[in-house]
């Protein structure tokens, strides 16, 4: 709750260059070649080469059969491409199929050579069977190429895990995603792999330009090197597979980009840094820099400082700072440029309401630092108080008192609702001034008159935390009110309460379900017959069908000062005289708060 304005404070939308940093929905050209797939291409695998089922239209080209005859290949090229037979080596030469040398021969196939061996085909003559492909139809979108291990039908060539067919090459994540490899289709889908592996990045997926960042940054005059207070960076949608150029231009002289606008980003990384050159007598004193790769474009602003230009004051932050006795928190100095060289505040205080040092120092190009802020006696008020070169700006600060209550505390709960008797809920808050870890701690049921408190509770999950000041929301199944304050954790039907009278407590990790409990946090009896309330008196009085239990804020805390806009409405729910009945009003609309609710400090 801010109970102060910032004095003098600067707005830092007047200091700081704010520009959004927005994609471009431009319509791209498609350029065959670059290695990009854009729009109207099926493939684009950085060249323009007929032949290698991308053409130079970048559409995908249907490859020849194996060789349409009954010997191996009987051309230059075994499965259409030039890596399996469709060389001088394996078919259509003198060396391998069709000839005296390769298969029908005692040399090639049918002998322990090269095929009817694990070599080669697996047949009497090496690739002349429909089992490789010369008969006509495709190498290596069938099942089986060779039936070896070597040549085909193995893991190595076709047919199998390795070449085509296969989780692979063709038909798998790695080559295109189809089950044929030389067959009426290369890859599967348009786009030559689609995948992860093998054409991840030359087809199956685009690395776009994602950020220009920060929206504003500073240069100063007659230097060479990264933006200040942070560098400008260009980033990528994904990591470069290889070194990908952003082109950034800028729209004054006064800021050159380094390597004619040129911004590389390696393989392997996803961002680099722009560098400038700064020059205030040669353009305006803010340049715009435009970053484009393909149809994507972001801007960012770089304002030129002087070579010795002075900075001023901005503002403290926080603008109102509320602690207790003794506690410490970090303030922060700002300025509204980089400085120029390192800046010394003089800082101090008003109200006796706490200590801080003497001095603060901004270093070179930094535009900002902080320093410690201890709270002084409790009740006082006052201000944190910055001076610059006669200009002083200040924050609010209060010490509060010391919490009276130093445990978790039920804070409000209701037992029906709008929803049905299980439109449940029930709120924690912390009145503490240190946050506390909640997982393994339970919140249990009794009846207004049973022996012990129901082996079914609810256990809170790991990493369950609650903030000093702060709030925690369980809800039960059929609670209504997740559309604006949603629970932090469910405990379903768990937790059946009663709708005229019964006991909620709250326990750490290992309480029992007995009446008493020494690992009892805090406990709740409402209705007249609740038999073990604390001080013996449970809350009484009637509910309406969206109301609540709450406790109160203070002593003097009532049903009008604690709801809506009551003076007590946003104090916490810290009053706990160890009496439920003296401890809670009545709400006649409920109240839930989660722990993304705003904190209350008592």
């Amino acid at each position: 709750m801010s109970w102060s304005s910032r004095h003098l404070l600067v707005p830092l939308s007047a200091v700081l260059l704010v520009l959004s940093a927005c994609g471009g929905d431009d319509d791209k050209n498609p350029v065959c070649g670059n290695g990009i797939i854009e729009s109207g291409e099926a493939c684009d695998d950085g060249n323009r080469v007929e032949g290698d089922r991308c053409n130079n239209s970048c559409q995908v080209t249907k490859p020849t059969t194996d060789a349409g005859t009954n010997t191996d290949a009987g051309t230059e090229t075994d499965a259409g491409t030039d890596q399996d037979a469709g060389t001088e080596t394996d078919a259509g030469t003198e060396t391998d199929a069709g000839t005296e040398t390769d298969a029908g021969t005692e040399t090639d196939a049918g002998t322990t050579t090269d095929a009817g061996t694990e070599t080669d085909a697996g047949t009497t003559t090496d690739a002349g069977t429909e089992t490789d492909g010369g008969s006509g139809t495709v190498d290596a979108g069938t099942e089986t190429d060779a039936g070896t291990e070597t040549d085909a039908g193995t893991e190595t060539d076709a047919g199998t895990e390795t070449d085509a067919g296969t989780e692979t090459d063709a038909g798998t994540e790695t080559d295109a995603g189809t089950e044929t490899d030389g067959g009426a289709i290369d890859a599967g889908p348009a786009t030559d792999a689609g995948t992860e592996t093998d054409a991840g990045t030359d087809a199956g997926t685009t690395t776009t330009l994602s950020a220009l960042e920060p929206a504003a940054a500073f240069a100063r005059s007659g230097t060479t090197g990264e933006t200040i207070p942070e560098p400008l960076s260009v980033t990528l949608s994904a990591e470069a597979t290889t070194d990908v150029v952003v082109q950034v231009a800028s729209s004054s002289p006064s800021v050159v980009v380094a390597n004619n606008g040129q911004v590389t980003v390696p393989a392997g990384s996803r961002s680099a840094a722009v560098i400038v050159t700064a020059d205030d007598a040669a353009g305006s004193a803010k340049a715009t820099l435009t970053a484009t790769l393909g149809g994507d474009s972001r801007t960012a602003t770089v304002r030129v400082l002087g070579a010795t230009e002075a900075a001023s004051l901005a503002y403290l932050s926080p603008e109102t700072v509320s602690l207790s006795s003794g506690q410490t928190a970090n303030v922060t100095v700002t300025l509204d440029i980089p400085a120029a060289e390192a800046t010394v505040v003089a800082l101090s205080t008003t109200g006796n309401v706490g200590t801080v040092p003497a001095t603060a120092t901004v270093p070179a190009n930094e535009i900002s630092a902080k320093f410690a802020f201890t709270a002084g006696a409790s009740g006082s008020t006052g201000t944190i108080v910055a001076t610059l070169n006669g200009q002083s700006v200040s924050a609010q600060a209060k010490v509060t008192a010391a919490p009276t209550t130093n445990h978790v505390v039920i804070s409000e709960f209701a037992v029906a609702g709008t929803g049905g008797a299980n439109d449940e809920f029930i709120e924690l808050y912390n009145p503490t001034n240190e946050s506390v870890a909640l997982a393994g701690w339970k919140l249990q049921y009794k009846g207004p008159a049973a022996p012990n408190y129901n082996t079914a509770a609810f256990t809170f999950p790991a990493g369950a935390t609650i903030a000093a000041h702060g709030f925690y929301l369980v809800t039960g199944g059929s609670y209504s009110g997740g559309s604006t304050v949603a629970g932090d954790a469910s405990a379903g039907t768990t937790i059946p309460m009663g709708a005229a009278a019964g006991h909620i407590r709250l326990g750490k990790a290992g309480i029992s379900t007995a009446k008493v409990d020494a690992l009892a946090v805090d406990t709740v009896g409402y209705g007249t017959t609740a038999d073990s309330a604390e001080g013996n008196s449970p809350v009484t009085g009637t509910v309406a069908t969206n109301g609540s239990y709450e406790r109160k804020a203070n002593a003097g805390s009532s049903a009008a000062t604690m709801e809506g806009t009551g003076a007590d409405a946003t104090k916490g729910n810290s009053y706990d005289t160890d009496v439920n009945s003296a401890n809670f009003i009545i709400r006649t609309t409920r109240g839930p708060q989660n722990k993304s609710s705003a904190l209350e400090v008592p």
